[in-house]
């Protein structure tokens, strides 16, 4: 496949048994002690390895996903690196993951469109981003304050930095803002220093999803098949 996918699951969609881990994933999963914890690992993994199974065409029992030294998600297949960028958020019982093909760098970031206080946009939104902002009302604001700081979290895992990067140095341009569920839609992401970053947003019921990549420029994202992501261990 080409260009970027996406895959979403809820905590319903994982299988209660443990099968379909590898004993790697058994392993780290087993250091997990608080059950809410271990629950969004379970589901972050399951969506991971079934989009990386649907994005190469495997099995699902054949992939792992293991975090790099930099706390990433890294995918391999049948032992081997499986050559697939690979991001993925969890929130409120969902996950999304995205995949694309490597050395693509890769982020994405699920929020829920919901009331953000004065305090957190001033701490992590540019003055000209608090000033949109504030000039918007009701859940146009809540949406637009919410897509700013999912698109920042999206870029940072993008660069394998996450919030140990100053996400305040990016601006995010997200174009035209509408409320209603519906295709993705483009945004960029600006970078103190003139890096330009491009990515997608795309909004489901209360739920919030955005991508950004540096494949310039790249197709919307196209979901990936269900179908493929049903084969996995029963052990």
């Amino acid at each position: 496949m080409s260009g970027l996918g996406w895959l979403t699951r809820g905590l319903d969609d994982v299988p209660r048994h443990d099968g379909w881990l590898s004993e790697r994933e058994r392993e780290v999963l087993s250091r997990l002690r608080v059950d809410k914890r271990r629950g969004d690992w379970r589901l972050g993994r399951w969506a991971a390895k079934g989009a990386v199974a649907s994005w190469r065409e495997v099995p699902l029992d054949a992939v792992e996903v293991l975090a790099a030294a930099d706390g990433a998600p890294e995918a391999f297949v049948d032992g081997y690196p499986a050559s697939v960028a690979l991001s993925l958020s969890h929130r409120d019982g969902r996950a999304l993951a995205t995949a694309c093909d490597a050395p693509a760098a890769l982020g994405c970031d699920l929020e829920v469109v919901e009331a953000r206080s004065p305090a957190f946009a001033r701490q992590w939104l540019r003055p000209a981003e608090r000033e949109m902002v504030g000039k918007l009302r009701g859940e146009r604001r809540e949406l637009a304050a919410n897509l700013l700081w999912s698109a920042k979290e999206a870029a940072s895992k993008a660069r394998r930095e996450g919030l140990r990067l100053n996400v305040r140095q990016a601006s995010v341009l997200p174009g035209s803002l509408t409320r209603a569920p519906g295709p993705w839609r483009p945004l960029r992401v600006v970078w103190e220093g003139g890096a330009v970053e491009l990515g997608w947003w795309r909004r489901e019921s209360s739920r919030l999803m955005t991508i950004v990549s540096d494949l310039a420029p790249a197709p919307p994202p196209v979901e990936l098949a269900a179908s493929r992501v049903s084969h996995h261990r029963t052990s």
